[in-house]
């Protein structure tokens, strides 16, 4: 990957739906070379697809516990049954294996606490192989970015 590569990627991470064009002229291509190497960083899964960030109150979603889950016990298997079942959980919207305890965290979307409370119960509680679920809420996001700091990292960031 060289620069021009990071700065399409920088580019769309800021602007998915930003016109081929567009994105040609930002990062000093014309538009065929750009769109060959948008397919390759698709093809190559560095582009692993385009969202839209919505506005969590908006949709009723604003409810966002964490939910730190210590495993009764670590294997392969067990971690691999309670990671395959938080895939069915749409209110999961971000699982993370931790190193050291707790064994997950876990970021989770409803639109309020009497929803959060019946996902407990309904879904977290009976997750496979679970000791403990510790829930907090954050008082306030100060930041959230999906992009990724293409600037301070990799080979450029480097030399």
């Amino acid at each position: 990957m060289d620069s021009i590569d990071r700065a399409i990627i920088s580019q769309l991470q800021g602007e998915g739906r930003l016109a081929n064009n567009q994105l040609a002229e930002r990062v000093g291509l014309s538009p065929s070379p750009c769109l060959r190497r948008v397919r390759q960083l698709e093809d190559e899964g560095v582009i692993l697809g385009y969202t839209a960030l919505v506005d969590r109150e908006a949709v009723g979603c604003a409810y966002e516990p964490l939910v730190w889950v210590t495993l009764k016990e670590c294997t392969r298997a067990t971690m691999l049954d309670f990671e395959a079942a938080i895939q069915d959980i749409p209110e999961v919207v971000e699982g993370l294996r931790m190193m050291g305890q707790p064994d997950y965290l876990l970021r989770i979307a409803t639109r309020d606490p009497s929803t959060f409370e019946q996902l407990y119960f309904d879904h977290l509680a009976r997750l496979p192989h679970v000791q403990t679920l510790t829930s907090q809420l954050a008082m306030k996001s100060v930041k959230r970015s999906t992009a990724l700091p293409l600037d301070t990292v990799g080979p450029a960031a480097r030399r």
